[in-house]
């Protein structure tokens, strides 16, 4: 059987090696990526293919899906995103039905990895639900408790290959990385102490984490599921907006298999929308356990800019959540007492130029969209131009040492804070067994 898989270079290649790799009654031609424009090519390379594909897999524009379809004779198509609107998934299933073909929806647990160590999955329904705060808190919890603990990382829009087909790909930090060799073991952004694993072999990178963790937790990206069989699935959905009617998928598959829901941003909304969730999430799963949780903003050296005019830099993937709540950095620029926030728009210079183009909403935050030289190299020169007395990171990395910036830096990020933290932490110690 001829299998064409679609995806965005996360979930595809993890359905991919856990499924097909070594499965010689289907073959699969390709993989699709929206990332491609029509005529683009990339390579899945032969070293993560396996033995049954020589040469690779290879990748090509969504936008010649049936193109690809008709030239391979496809059986099955195979939807395997990280994350997609559902309207998005029913349009993909009509062009794949009108071409003539099968349109596949596996079963994610066929795909789940068994690990030999507890597994604290963190999910979301959508993005910009709370996660990152939530995998920070309970990797800091579990650390407290004496375990070593490993953070493994989903790779959605963290690793992208090129169409060189060259065996390297761009992690969202910037670092080149060869997909070829061992798994990537770093500090995690955010918790000294505390190990991230990531790359594109889960089997292999779940080896590394195994090797100096006894327990880990499953960082995913957008509404994805996990990659590891959770000990413990933690759920994050957010009160702001209705999960009874979700607009990605798969965010009503995690919630309908998790364990806990935790609903976050309690201090941003309503009494009556928290219970509007509250009450649509125990219709869809009556058996998890459900918690509230507050958001609040974290600002490391809040008074550096007290009266300040400030400029804000968040990554740009904040302003692609929408409207539904300012990113930290504009938070904490109002919690803090900045006099002012300063518009880096009108000093815009290189690829920030398209990026504003396609925000015309952001004014007031200059966007991160990459961690390589040539991004950040953009966004020095942004700063240098726009006059503010401060400046506001609200990014992934530390930017006053990697831009050696000498203006007063204050750091900012959401930190999630359980309304019942001793329940949550009674959850996690049943699951470690």
């Amino acid at each position: 059987m001829r299998i064409l898989i679609v995806g965005t270079a996360g979930r595809d290649f993890h359905v991919f090696n856990t499924i097909y790799r070594q499965d010689p009654a289907h073959r699969v031609v390709a993989f699709t990526s929206a990332e491609l424009s029509a005529g683009e090519r990339g390579t899945y390379p032969a070293c993560l293919a396996g033995p049954l594909y020589p040469d690779g897999v290879p990748i090509v524009a969504e936008a010649e899906l049936e193109a690809t379809i008709r030239e391979h004779g496809v059986d099955e198509v195979v939807f395997a995103y990280s994350e997609l609107g559902c309207a998005e998934v029913a349009g993909l299933a009509a062009r794949v039905l009108a071409g003539g073909t099968d349109f596949h929806l596996a079963n994610p647990r066929r795909s789940m990895l068994a690990a030999s160590l507890p597994v604290i999955a963190v999910t979301s329904a959508r993005s910009g639900a709370g996660k990152s705060p939530t995998v920070r808190y309970l990797a800091e919890m579990l650390r407290s408790w004496g375990h070593r603990v490993a953070v493994v990382r989903h790779p959605w829009r963290a690793q992208r290959f090129g169409t060189d087909h060259q065996h390297t790909f761009v992690r969202d930090d910037g670092h080149e990385v060869d997909a070829c060799g061992e798994p990537q073991r770093e500090p995690f952004d955010a918790l000294p102490g505390i190990d991230v694993v990531s790359g594109l072999d889960y089997q292999a990178i779940l080896s590394v984490a195994e090797e100096f963790a006894d327990v880990i937790v499953w960082d995913s990206a957008g509404s994805d599921l996990p990659f590891l069989r959770p000990s413990l699935h933690v759920l994050i959905t957010d009160p702001l907006r209705v999960p009874d009617s979700p607009d990605d998928f798969p965010g009503e598959v995690g919630l309908r298999m998790a364990d806990v829901v935790l609903i976050s941003k309690c201090d941003a909304a309503g009494p009556g929308q928290v219970a509007q969730v509250e009450d649509a999430v125990r219709r869809m799963n009556p058996s998890a356990a459900v918690l509230r949780a507050d958001s609040p903003v974290v600002v490391e050296g809040a008074e550096r800019i007290a009266g300040c005019t400030v400029v804000v830099v968040e990554d740009e993937l904040t302003l692609d959540l929408g409207p539904l709540r300012p990113g930290a950095g504009v938070a904490a620029a109002h919690q803090a007492g900045a006099s002012g926030i300063i518009s880096p728009r009108p000093q815009a210079v290189g690829s920030l130029v398209e990026v504003y183009a396609r925000h015309a909403e952001a004014q007031s935050v200059l966007p991160v969209t990459g961690y390589r030289a040539s991004d950040l190299e953009d966004v020095r020169a942004t700063l240098a131009a726009t006059p503010s007395e401060a400046v506001i990171d609200a990014t992934r990395i530390d930017l006053a040492a990697t831009l050696g910036l000498e203006r007063p830096v204050a750091k900012a990020a959401y930190a999630i804070r359980p309304h019942d933290p001793d329940r949550l932490a009674g959850l996690v110690r049943a699951a470690l067994g």
